[in-house]
């Protein structure tokens, strides 16, 4: 089991992966939906088990409430300095990212006078909107520029309510963890099952906490329940989602209690580019929507489609990369 309260390399190479994920759907969705069919419905979804985005946002939300709600004794100053700091944090990536890629949609419409469908929308809104669009993106944490920010609230919310959960008595801890759940799925299931697949994540530490010995056929029993939860397709809503929760939980808690598994995930350059994580969730969709707005149908009259997006892959990964590592060496510098 895992009780370090410092995030490992190999947690770190897990993030990253759920990560890639949400980015290869994205990527699939802005430039070649019909291909994203391929991956999330028939036999041909096998080939990645049905992996989607969703389960990958499940994944992050789980690890989310593990780490935030290590043990600690309260304090109001703290507690308050923690929000402070978390609110910064969202802020400063959605702000950067955001004005960043407002200017390229007008940089991408003057130079190649192709505007994708997102790109237009911004040109369209004009600078007032622009302005305010920038504000409650970044202040109210908000999806108006950038639809993968969908779940930032959730985010934020769960990571100062974890923290909370994070100061109860362990004997405490469980039963208000399982009554904030009751509570949240009767209000809004649809919205909340997120914020509960954190509060998950805090039951997990719990369960580590004890320091019970898991035998190996506890962890195979849980990672085929995951695996099966995983592949079954439901219309999208609050079942759904939860089954993804679920299944994130358990193969968490299965990882925690394989050291083989966590070993051979340590390998770099995985762990780094997990450490980026948050930089990459917010420039990867900005940055395929200025592709698909300049490179793309540039080169679209030239070469052959496949060829195209293959090229514009590799681009949206190396960008996406750069920028977040630009955006975590900014925010490091601020922070200090």
């Amino acid at each position: 089991m895992m009780h370090s309260k410092e995030r490992t390399l190999w947690v770190d190479s897990c993030r990253f992966f759920a990560i890639f994920v949400i980015m290869c759907t994205h990527f699939l969705a802005e430039f070649f939906p019909g291909a994203l069919r391929l991956w999330e419905e028939g036999l041909s979804s096998w080939l990645l088990y049905g992996l989607t985005g969703k389960f990958s946002v499940a994944f992050f939300f789980v690890l989310l409430g593990y780490f935030a709600s290590r043990s600690a004794s309260f304090s109001p100053g703290k507690f308050l300095r923690y929000g402070v700091k978390r609110y910064i944090h969202f802020a400063f990536f959605v702000f950067a990212s955001t004005l960043i890629y407002i200017a390229a949609c007008y940089g991408c419409t003057w130079l190649f006078h192709s505007p994708g469908e997102s790109a237009l929308r911004v040109i369209s809104d004009g600078l007032g909107y622009n302005i305010i669009y920038l504000l409650r993106d970044s202040l109210l944490f908000e999806d108006n520029y950038n639809a993968t920010l969908w779940c930032l609230q959730q985010l934020f919310i769960a990571s100062l309510l974890c923290r909370a959960l994070g100061y109860l008595p362990k004997h405490m801890g469980a039963a208000a963890a399982v009554f904030v759940m009751a509570v949240l799925m009767i209000i809004s299931p649809a919205y909340c099952v997120w914020i509960c697949a954190a509060v998950l994540g805090y039951i997990l530490r719990l369960v580590n906490e004890l320091q019970l010995k898991v035998s190996r056929g506890i962890i195979v029993v849980s990672l085929l329940i995951a695996l099966l939860l995983i592949k079954i397709r439901l219309p999208e809503g609050a079942l759904q989602y939860s089954m993804q929760a679920v299944a994130a939980g358990l193969l968490v808690f299965a990882q925690f209690n394989m050291p083989g598994v966590q070993k051979l995930l340590s390998f770099r350059p995985f762990p780094w580019l997990g450490g980026i994580s948050m930089g990459l969730f917010v420039v990867h969709t900005p940055i395929n929507a200025v592709l698909a707005s300049s490179l793309f149908p540039l080169l679209g009259g030239i070469m052959p489609q496949a060829l195209v997006g293959i090229i514009c892959f590799i681009l949206s990964t190396a960008l996406s990369i750069f920028c977040a590592w630009i955006l975590h060496r900014m925010y490091s510098i601020i922070v200090k």
